[in-house]
């Protein structure tokens, strides 16, 4: 099983709703994921328009709690995606030992989609590794935060298009949604 943790600011908008919509397709085949913040608050519920554009009620979004990111956490994961240029280069000041595991989310995607479709998710995983382009800023994906409904609505579509096409490209089959 591949463990995915997802990064980004204080884990209430684009970090949980990432966790919650790859989940909701791909948490049944093999893949766990969760979701952080760097520097991140605790205790704090997913922000309400990003939960309104999930496609259903879920309950993992409704129980999500923020947290901040952590050796433990970070430990726990084999691939860690951040949102922002930012976040990956913070998690590398606190643990640069992680740096054969972190990645921007959009470069990882890219990354993923230079190199075969074959073997695990492991595999592909490591494959990306050496295919992968540098980050860097122009992969941002920008904060919705307060921002009002029409930056949630972009930043959920984006975020929808790019876990789709990260359990995809991962191997994974996308479970049927009702």
């Amino acid at each position: 099983m591949t463990s995915i943790l997802f990064v980004c600011t204080a884990n209430v908008s684009r970090s949980p709703y990432a966790q919650v919509r790859m989940s909701e397709l791909f948490g049944r085949a093999g893949v766990s994921v969760a979701s952080a913040g760097v520097p991140g608050t605790e205790g704090r519920p997913m922000d309400p328009a990003m939960e309104a554009l999930l496609p259903f009620e879920d309950e993992e979004a409704l129980a999500h709690r923020s947290r901040v990111l952590s050796a433990e956490i970070l430990g726990d994961a084999d691939l860690v995606l951040t949102m922002e240029f930012a976040h990956h280069m913070r998690i590398l000041d606190l643990w640069p030992d992680a740096v054969r595991r972190v990645f921007g989310l959009r470069q990882f995607i890219d990354g993923l989609e230079r190199v075969s479709a074959s073997g695990s998710s492991g595999e592909r995983v490591a494959q990306v590794r050496d295919a992968v382009a540098p980050n860097s800023m122009m992969w941002d994906i920008d904060d919705p935060y307060r921002r009002g409904s029409r930056a949630a609505r972009a930043c959920a579509d984006q975020l929808d298009d790019l876990v789709l096409r990260l359990g995809v490209g991962l191997g994974y089959e996308p479970i049927a949604e009702d």
